[in-house]
């Protein structure tokens, strides 16, 4: 099998890699403004903090990671040509710096449904988000001057092939036996190993301190999953994300032949009024599912005013609900409530007679 040296290939594409790098950390760029006009409204109405979720998206460090690739063959080049790189070892280490805030960043936001928003610490994210914008700017415009050519007597990577130095040995065919040759086997890996751990001694702090905030992140993340998927709610305990819930009590009652549970809630929610879909919120007896019979709710009044679509707003309300069940085990009884961002809340109650 032959294979080429690929210096010749990135000296030719020289331009492109860094239009393609531009557009990356242009959308970087692009989504942390966004974040950044976020957490302003948040600031100015905490009510805002409920559209977290819209502005999370862990999709930006996929960005970030395929401009470092490129930086990082572009750093390569640049070393094998003996000519300045400092500027892409700078933008290695800040964007390295910036994955780690965003994801702290992140981890905050995730928590603004659960409590409201410190002045205090909020400003300071938003301030530091500012910072990494402003060096965010500054590496796109900088990476587009490299992408248009203007940087042509700094770097000479603008000319025809002979003056950027691309030599006959840039792109030299080299022959790879696929014949298994083990002393080749073990030649190739410790010179691959040689390399890894040169790339690992000068980037070790980077390294180091980004697979630390990956781990610490993903535990934390870990654990509030399993804490809040597996956690059950008491009666008189608030829940929910886009609505807040409280059940109050839970009845049971029997109407011709036919059995009934009827669950008496409070709800109100943070930002504009809407009405509550009442199939998010489930009655689980034992094994079995049941949803909200609406027509027979009426039939309770005693215990409550039942919930016809009414607006849910910013003032707590009480209503009731009614379902119709096939048996009753007052042990086995558990509401579960399915919030608009896909997050489940189970609350045990036990059936008081009407």
């Amino acid at each position: 099998m032959v294979l080429r040296k690929p210096y010749a290939f990135l000296i030719k594409h020289f331009r492109l890699i860094h239009l393609i790098i531009t557009v990356l950390f242009g959308l970087v760029a692009l989504k942390c403004r966004n974040i950044y006009m976020f957490l302003k409204k948040v600031i100015e109405a905490s009510t805002n903090r409920y559209d977290a979720p819209m502005y999370i998206n862990y999709g930006i460090f996929v960005y970030i990671l395929l401009a470092l690739v490129l930086c990082f063959l572009v750093q390569w080049l640049l070393k094998y040509k003996d000519k300045p790189r400092r500027l892409y070892k700078f933008t290695i280490g800040i964007y390295f710096i910036i994955i780690i805030f965003m994801f702290i960043l992140f981890g905050y936001m995730g928590g603004f449904a659960n409590a409201v928003a410190e002045q205090k610490t909020i400003r300071l994210y938003r301030d530091i988000l500012t910072i990494t914008l402003l060096f965010q700017y500054y590496t796109v415009f900088v990476m587009l001057i490299r992408g248009l050519g203007f940087d042509i007597k700094k770097f000479d990577f603008n000319r025809d092939m002979q003056e950027l130095n691309a030599e006959a040995g840039d792109s030299e065919e080299v022959e790879v036996n696929v014949g298994i040759d083990t002393t080749n086997v073990m030649r190739v890996a410790r010179k691959g190993q040689r390399e890894l751990t040169y790339f690992f001694k000068e980037f070790k702090v980077y390294i180091v301190v980004i697979l630390a905030v990956i781990v610490a992140f993903l535990g934390y993340k870990g654990f509030i999953f399993v804490k809040t998927k597996y956690k059950v709610y008491s009666v008189d305990e608030p829940f929910g994300y886009n609505n807040i819930i409280t059940i109050k009590d839970g009845y049971y009652a029997s109407y011709g032949n036919k059995k009934y549970v009827i669950i008496n809630f409070n709800i109100y929610k943070y930002g504009a009024k809407e009405q509550f879909n009442t199939g998010n919120l489930t009655l689980h007896v034992g094994r079995k599912k049941y949803s909200v019979d609406k027509n027979i709710c009426y039939r309770f009044n005693d215990l409550g005013n039942c919930y016809k679509k009414q607006y849910v707003t910013e003032n707590e309300s009480n209503y009731i609900l009614a379902y119709e069940v096939d048996e009753l085990k007052n042990n086995q009884v558990y509401v579960v409530y399915n919030d608009y961002y896909d997050n489940n809340y189970k609350v045990k109650i036990y059936l008081k007679g009407e």
